[in-house]
């Protein structure tokens, strides 16, 4: 679970505030650019158990993805906060090691993640919409999502200098849609499944996924999307948000 955690940061940030205790866990997160956004929570039931406080720490997230790299799926990972050397002790398997934090007075401030009213929102697999955005990257940078009302359907859309490419996706593929609008959004490829100009495990906010796993989209005309999905038994929830490319008129 809490790899889960690190691998979906690691697609826009190197380090980011966690915040552990009794409420779960949590964590927020904006690229230096202001361009692709990570929240993640996870309630206290994803746990074993959870102490008392609630504290904020900034942890390097490469190290960390080092240091739980090698625990299994079944093996239990303990983190345990030693405020007054503002370190974290790690337990997994037979593998102990004290991490030093970092001050969070000195990592960017966590987000606030806007409230959209978007006009358009659908649930399809991952891997459909991952499929999707990969075939709009052979010809070009960006991605256009396009609702289509009348056709009750959803075009991804790429545009090169020369050739085009769509993929439209229809009933079969987003079993729960709502289009109250024509719209289309343009967003950065990179920043989906090419990488970010930050963090460095994963290439793009949706490569951590896997196919089967259910997301929600929201978008609008000219507006960031959002895309949700949850994990853990779904105790633990994700939010990833991608501010658009505005179009030349």
């Amino acid at each position: 679970m809490l790899q889960q955690v690190v691998d979906q940061l690691l697609t826009v940030v190197d380090e980011a505030i966690f915040r552990i205790g009794y409420e779960g866990l949590s964590v927020a997160a904006v690229d230096p650019a202001n361009v692709g956004m990570v929240d993640v929570e996870v309630e206290p039931g994803a746990f074993e158990s959870v102490g008392d406080g609630m504290f904020p720490i900034g942890l390097n997230l490469q190290r960390l993805d080092d240091y739980i790299g090698s625990a299994s799926g079944d093996d239990p990972v303990t983190f345990t906060y030693r405020p007054e050397t503002r370190s974290i002790e790690i337990d997994h398997t037979n593998v102990e090691v004290e991490m030093s934090g970092i001050d969070p007075k000195t990592i960017r401030d966590e987000p606030d993640i806007p409230d959209i009213d978007h006009s358009v929102e659908f649930t399809a697999d991952a891997g459909v919409i991952t499929d999707a955005v990969e075939n709009a990257e052979l010809v070009s940078d960006h991605v256009k999502f396009e609702s289509m009302v009348d056709e009750e359907a959803l075009a991804v859309r790429g545009h090169g200098d020369t050739d085009e490419i769509q993929t439209v996706l229809g009933a079969d593929e987003l079993p729960n849609a709502t289009f109250d609008a024509d719209a289309v959004g343009m967003y950065s490829l990179p920043y989906l499944v090419g990488g970010s100009t930050s963090g460095s495990k994963y290439a793009g906010i949706l490569k951590p996924l896997k196919s089967g796993t259910e997301l929600r989209v929201e978008f609008s005309e000219e507006m960031p999307v959002k895309i949700y999905y949850d994990f853990a038994d779904d105790l633990g929830h994700v939010m990833m948000m991608l501010a658009p490319r505005i179009q030349r008129k």
